[in-house]
């Protein structure tokens, strides 16, 4: 299954006007669980809990690393899913690279609807958590709404995470988006 724009739209909208918070951030979830399972060989379980209940995983992805797919990338991701009408506060990504470390992964991606917060140039607030966090082998990569919405096909996809992990580790701070480009690289 490749990823279909039609689908994207659909689960953008339900995120948007879903009856209850809970049934919006559900719709955010199946969305990415869309986007990662549209990626060749990638596979997600959504919803996981932790084995004192102290923690919730939204999206766990395998990823076998083939050539069409994540090469880049390692084999297992987690997934934050955060449909906010604000940016991402530094508290809540610190949040996230904490779930990653206690769980030993490498990489996680937050999609986060409006961003994060700080400015990416002056390493401030929420991005200045990228330094730390690559400094305990950790990368996380950042997509908004507005990225996902320009998707077209499972290349444009699989182009812009592959390039925002090799940014996250050149640049020593979070995969954001280049700051001279105004949308990713496809």
């Amino acid at each position: 299954m490749g990823l279909e724009p039609a689908a994207v739209r659909r689960y953008l909208h339900e995120a948007a006007t879903g009856s209850t918070a809970d049934a919006q951030g559900k719709a955010y979830e199946a969305l990415a669980v869309h986007l990662f399972e549209s990626i060749p060989g990638c596979f997600a379980e959504r919803d996981i809990i932790s084995f004192f209940g102290a923690e919730q995983i939204d999206v766990a992805v395998g990823n076998p690393r083939l050539p069409d797919g994540l090469p880049l990338l390692p084999t297992v991701l987690i997934i934050e899913c955060k449909d906010w009408a604000r940016p991402v506060d530094s508290k809540t990504v610190g949040y996230f690279i904490n779930i990653l470390a206690n769980r030993g992964v490498e990489a996680g991606v937050l999609i986060a609807a409006n961003g994060i917060t700080g400015d990416p140039e002056e390493l401030s607030r929420a991005h200045a958590l990228g330094i730390s966090a690559l400094a305990r082998g950790i990368k996380v990569l950042i997509l908004t709404t507005a990225e996902i919405e320009n998707l077209t096909c499972t290349a444009d996809l699989t182009e812009l995470l592959n390039r925002r992990y090799l940014r996250a580790i050149t640049s020593g701070g979070l995969g954001t988006p280049h700051p001279s480009r105004s949308r990713p690289a496809t």
